[in-house]
């Protein structure tokens, strides 16, 4: 129940005698008790940051007097003073975020991820009248310290090194290059993205609900990724907007500007990163319903909808397909097409973590597809509960594939909450017959079950550690000999890195003498070689190998080696 916000007079809560215009049950005052507790914990958490900027010895305490504060009026803020509350917590989650963030990006020498460093030096190359998807980024000017650290591998043994975004990644970037903002302007951009993401939110939230806005800015889990590297960033507004009541295309009623922001906005986040493209199916079915339930032909409105989003997405794109079409299909393409390094917190964790042992990478991809497929058949045969939910459905579908990193998973969740909180009509249009569509999901369940299945099962390659070298008092990891058994038809050209802990591994080993290639039917021993100096797990950590092959897609990994060997770590106090 949520309490009537007029002066006239409002029921107790738990006891307690509301006054005039009481602005919220004890839910909501918890909620924004919430919200002051992550400002709290906010200015806790950087309070050992002072060494990094000495600024942090002020700005620590305030944030965490600030939550403290919060948590008290969240109780005690009069009626009449409750949008003023509202508002000026909000306001104090934004200088939060940008008074513990903002130094240390400014401290920063180097970019978190190559995206993030892709996007500014394509920036610099458009600036500079040269077309960046001709460009190979092999380190020079891309401002990643080791470089090595921040490549995302391929299973070939090279690495990602064209730019493999659309081109709204970088050209909202080339204004602030322009401007003369040089020091890792992708990242600035990003947060100020992230930033007006957040005022989206509240602004379009009903009052009940604007403590999500402040609560998802403070939240550890996005803020950080937004500000050092995640470029998703960029697209987060853009989608929130797609997402909120996109039924409006179909309101006659409404003013124009307002029947096509949502599918302008769609374009344009479509125009800077693929992952959002997932979305488009959704977005036009809804479309569809919305039509039919207001007495509309459903095709043609989908068809100028989808029109529309394809507007933004050709201009900022058509000059680059146009200028050498077949390096921008190459790079837009890439992350869908090109053989990456099986990587993320999905399912695919349970090889690189050594809970199975093999990976055929095409497998889980072909499950991912289907249950793409299943989440279109569920949203045609259920609209009246999938409307409002299917962006907090669909990142289960990207929780399958071989690339299944946490931005997938949680970057659609500020345009799911959106989407649900614009309300609209229930769809009532024709839907899909309940004797066609469950069989169907039945049918492809099983398909997708089948295809993970096999991902993890039957490799042709098998490995086993046979010697670790230590370095330097086994603080670094050195040379590891490994027995390659390929019980296989055809020869693999193997390549091989090491999982250490949550860090991103450092690059390929090589092999001291071959190539890498192990033949049909043959038993190799090979001794590895890291690229440079490799930080070995503390005493009594785990580690594991990975060993590769592109032709075909295949990862094979060792158990976990428990780590046997450096100081051992006492026990303190």
């Amino acid at each position: 129940m949520i309490l009537d916000t007029t002066d006239a007079p409002a029921p107790a809560v738990d006891g307690v005698p509301a006054e005039p215009g009481e602005p919220a049950t004890t839910a909501i005052r918890l909620a924004w008790t919430l919200v002051g507790f992550a400002l709290l914990s906010t200015g806790v958490n950087n309070w050992g940051a002072w060494s990094t900027w000495p600024g942090f010895a002020v700005v620590s305490p305030c944030l965490t007097l600030a939550g403290a504060v919060v948590m008290a009026l969240a109780w005690t803020a009069p009626a009449r003073h409750w949008v003023a509350f509202e508002s000026v917590v909000f306001v104090a989650a934004l200088v939060a975020v940008v008074a513990v963030n903002a130094p240390l990006l400014a401290a920063s020498a180097h970019f978190s991820t190559d995206a993030a460093a892709f996007n500014q030096r394509a920036a610099v190359l458009a600036l500079h009248g040269v077309d960046p998807y001709r460009v190979a980024f092999h380190g020079t000017g891309v401002q990643l310290d080791p470089a090595a650290d921040y490549w995302t591998y391929t299973l070939n043994g090279g690495h990602v090194d064209h730019l493999s975004y659309p081109a709204g990644s970088f050209l909202f970037v080339v204004p602030f290059v322009a401007l003369g903002l040089t020091h890792l302007t992708t990242d600035w951009v990003d947060l100020a993205a992230w930033l007006a993401s957040a005022v989206a939110l509240y602004w379009l939230s009903p009052r009940r609900v604007r403590w999500l806005a402040p609560l998802l800015v403070l939240a550890t889990m996005f803020t950080p990724l937004f500000t050092f590297g995640d470029t998703d960033a960029l697209y987060v507004p853009f989608l929130i907007l797609a997402a909120w009541h996109r039924e409006r295309f179909v309101d006659a009623s409404a003013p124009r500007a307002l029947r096509w922001l949502a599918p302008l906005a769609l374009g344009v986040a479509c125009s800077i990163k693929q992952t959002p493209w997932f979305t488009v199916p959704f977005f036009a079915m809804g479309v569809g319903y919305a039509a039919a339930a207001a007495g509309r032909r459903a095709g043609p409105a989908v068809v100028r909808y989808l029109a529309l989003a394809a507007v933004p997405f050709a201009v900022l794109n058509l000059p680059y397909a146009l200028w050498d079409p077949r390096a921008w299909l190459h790079g837009v393409l890439l992350p869908l097409r090109s053989p990456l390094v099986p990587d993320g917190q999905g399912l695919v964790s349970l090889v690189t973590h050594g809970v199975v042992h093999v990976l055929h990478p095409g497998d889980l991809q072909l499950a991912g597809v289907v249950l793409v497929a299943l989440l279109v058949v569920a949203y045609l045969r259920w609209p009246d509960r999938l409307e409002r939910t299917w962006l907090f459905v669909l990142p289960l579908v990207l929780f399958v594939p071989s690339r299944s990193l946490s931005t997938y998973l949680v970057d659609f969740t500020p345009a799911a909450v959106a989407g649900v909180l614009s309300g609209g009509p229930t769809p009532r249009g024709p839907r899909l017959a309940r004797r066609v569509a469950r069989p169907a999901l039945a049918v492809g369940a099983l398909g997708a079950a089948a295809f993970v299945v096999v991902a993890f099962t039957a490799s042709p390659l098998s490995v086993r550690v046979d010697r670790v070298v230590a370095i330097d008092h086994a603080q670094f990891l050195g040379p590891v000999t490994l027995t390659l058994v390929n019980d296989g038809t055809s020869a693999l050209h193997v390549h091989v890195i090491a999982e250490v802990g949550a860090g991103h591994p450092v690059g390929f080993w090589r092999p001291r003498s071959g190539n890498g290639v192990v033949g049909a039917h043959v038993t190799e021993r090979v001794t590895f070689v890291p690229p440079r100096f490799l930080l070995a797990p503390r005493r009594g950590e785990s580690w594991l190998i990975e060993v590769m092959s592109a032709s075909p897609a295949l990862v094979v990994t060792t158990p976990p080696l428990p780590w046997r060997r450096g100081p051992r770590v006492g026990r303190s106090g």
